[in-house]
């Protein structure tokens, strides 16, 4: 009883470290439209280089991004600075929101941006969303760009995806155009995939109440040698408070970071070109081979294996087999198996997508990764659960 109130109790002491120190604004602060650039800063993003395209519109770099609890889509655009300082920018932003290749179907739309930075402080930028056949979707303005006090070179608006018809999570892609679509490109060919995903924060006082009812009735099944149910309800309802506590803190970040970056020189050596950001954690922008464009891989607490983390570790450390020190060196071997095991899997899916285009991308998710990742936890599973269960079986009979 006194090594299990130790373990609640140093469950109890993360938790609340954790629950103090929230990864908060210092991390990934907020995108807020007010002119100000610096919540933008190592962002995912895209660069052009200078010269290709005529002044005021030669585009040095798009970066996109979004807010959690926000289904908006943010854009941020820098040009290089234009001679004079006051001159107009007029671009275009297509959206492909089928995914096909095409940005001439029913679905797609368009989205045009005026800048006009005609005051000291701020410039105001204007923009009309349309579908292709030419119906006006929406119009966002407001004092989102650099004015004539600074360099002119950077706006920043947002689209909401119900203007854009489309839902969290589906794939789209687009491309930034002169106005003209005689002039610069960004980027240069192809397009930009992403899977945009505003996630939702959590509420810390639910997950209180959750965890201190799950505490309650572990430790009241324990009490009362209800085995069985004190197993199972420990171990699904630690899975549940880790993967509540976990989403959004400091453990996911450093998790979907540290992943990027390990796949990010893993990919650099296989001769596959990508960039990581410092602002977008988990983000991985990689350069397509075959179709010559760019596609975001998003790692985030649903493929970066934390969930499956959460499930191991919890079915472990209350599993009867081991002895409690054993217990918790086997569960964080297991959490760690699991992690390898979905870097595994980001990497067969990162290759197959590299080599056989973006149409694969679906396939490569949901068929060939997943299948690697089954068997592979099926074997992790069998040496760290099944395999002590039966030998204890065996040597039971066995002394009978």
């Amino acid at each position: 009883m006194n090594n299990r109130l130790k373990l609640l109790g140093g469950l109890v002491i993360i938790i609340l470290v954790l629950w103090l120190f929230p990864p908060g604004s210092w991390l990934v602060p907020k995108l807020v439209l007010d002119g100000q650039f610096g919540d933008w800063r190592g962002r995912t993003s895209i660069s052009d280089p200078a010269g290709d395209g005529r002044s005021g519109n030669d585009f040095k770099m798009i970066s996109w991004a979004t807010n959690k609890n926000e289904e908006k889509l943010y854009f941020m655009l820098e040009r290089y600075p234009p001679e004079p300082k006051s001159r107009r920018m007029e671009c275009c932003l297509f959206f492909d929101l089928n995914n096909n290749g095409k940005y001439t179907d029913q679905v797609d739309k368009y989205a045009q941006i005026f800048y006009q930075p005609q005051g000291l402080p701020r410039g105001e930028v204007t923009v009309y969303l349309y579908t292709m056949e030419g119906e006006l979707k929406g119009k966002y303005e407001g004092q989102w760009g650099e004015g004539t006090g600074a360099s002119t070179s950077h706006v920043e608006f947002a689209i909401p995806m119900k203007d854009l018809e489309a839902y969290p999570a589906q794939y789209l892609r687009f491309y930034l155009a002169d106005i003209s679509g005689r002039s610069d490109r960004l980027p240069d060919q192809g397009d930009i995939q992403w899977d945009p995903f505003p996630g939702a924060s959590k509420s810390r006082s639910t997950i209180a109440l959750v965890f201190l009812l799950w505490l309650a009735i572990t430790l009241f099944l324990y009490h009362h040698r209800l085995w069985v149910l004190y197993y199972i309800w420990a171990a699904v309802g630690l899975c549940c408070v880790l993967v509540l506590f976990f989403h959004a803190s400091l453990v996911e970040y450093g998790v979907e970071r540290f992943s990027s970056l390990i796949l990010h020189h893993i990919l650099h050596q296989l001769g596959i070109v990508t960039h990581i950001y410092d602002g977008s954690p988990g983000t991985l922008l990689v350069l397509i081979k075959i179709d010559s464009s760019w596609t975001t891989l998003t790692i985030d607490i649903e493929n970066s294996g934390l969930i499956e983390i959460c499930i191991i570790f919890s079915l472990i450390v209350f599993y009867p087999v081991y002895r409690l020190r054993k217990r918790i060196l086997v569960a964080l071997s297991g959490a760690l198996g699991i992690y390898l095991i979905n870097l595994a899997r980001l990497l067969l899916v990162i290759v197959i997508i590299h080599s056989g285009g973006r149409n694969m991308s679906y396939i490569a998710h949901t068929l060939f990764g997943r299948l690697l990742f089954f068997l592979l936890a099926v074997g992790l599973y069998w040496q760290l659960i099944t395999r002590p269960s039966l030998e204890k079986i065996r040597r039971n009979v066995k002394n009978a």
